[in-house]
């Protein structure tokens, strides 16, 4: 890959990014490249405006109301770094500054399509992967079995499962898997305050119910808030969005679509 002077690397600082940075970090380093490290905030859904909105054309060092996140630091200090802060759609924001900003390559990571993943199509990835101006390079997340993992789906038909809210222990909870047929999947959803979920689709139609706490829920171009006790539906591959406000459990059931 000749000419490679801008990396960017769209991150969510989650652990599943990680193997994207350290590709990203080795690619800067072989090509004595810059890289950029760009996370896109969901827009807020206060109707105050909470300080000015961050300018992804600048460093955040440069924004010091903006600088207090969890970035990725390489393991070698002689790589080039800029941290840049968007807000808006994800897939839209990478694309928009790949092009204002000159970028070369894109390295970026995606879920295993295990559990849920199986369903989350036309994600950031794929959509950044069909549209950018410049090379993409995808990072697949290696799959870590855990007991988490080996626990999903373990219901048979006729099975009680117990989907009432966690109350203390979803503060240790993780998101499961809790039915699976071919038909389809059902998964009790853990979303922590603050955590952002970015524009994704399903493969069928989706019934979200909020168990216990609160989300921003964005869809078909607006906001609400899920909170407990409400639900709502979305056709097959409406593009959606969340972001946790309160630690929250939701009960997803992704109806698989008819072949």
């Amino acid at each position: 890959m000749p000419g490679i002077q801008t990396i960017l690397h769209p991150t969510d600082f989650s652990e599943n990014s990680r193997p994207a940075f350290q590709t990203a970090c080795a690619l800067a380093r072989d090509y004595h490249a810059t890289l950029l490290v760009l996370h896109v905030m969901m827009p807020s859904v206060s109707p105050v405006q909470q300080g000015p909105l961050p300018d992804p054309l600048h460093p955040v060092e440069s924004q010091e109301s903006r600088a207090q996140f969890p970035w990725p630091q390489p393991s070698d200090p002689q790589i080039r770094v800029e941290h840049r802060l968007a807000e808006g759609a994800p897939a839209e924001e990478v694309l928009r500054l790949t092009d204002v900003l000159h970028c070369d390559l894109v390295v970026m990571g995606t879920h295993g399509k295990t559990g849920l993943g199986r369903f989350l199509t036309g994600s950031v990835a794929e959509e950044v992967l069909r549209k950018a101006v410049c090379p993409v390079l995808v990072v697949r997340t290696p799959l870590r079995p855990t007991p988490e993992l080996e626990m999903e789906a373990t219901a048979n038909p006729g099975d009680l499962i117990d989907a009432r809210p966690l109350g203390t222990r979803l503060a240790s909870a993780h998101t499961r898997t809790l039915v699976r047929t071919a038909a389809l999947e059902v998964v009790r959803l853990i979303v922590r305050a603050g955590h952002e979920i970015p524009q994704h689709k399903a493969n069928g139609e989706l019934i979200v119910q909020c168990i216990e706490g609160r989300v921003a829920f964005t869809a078909q171009g607006e906001t609400q808030m899920l909170e407990a006790g409400k639900l709502l539906t979305l056709p097959a591959g409406e593009p959606h969005a969340l972001k946790g406000i309160e630690d929250a459990s939701l009960l997803l059931t992704i109806v698989a679509a008819k072949p």
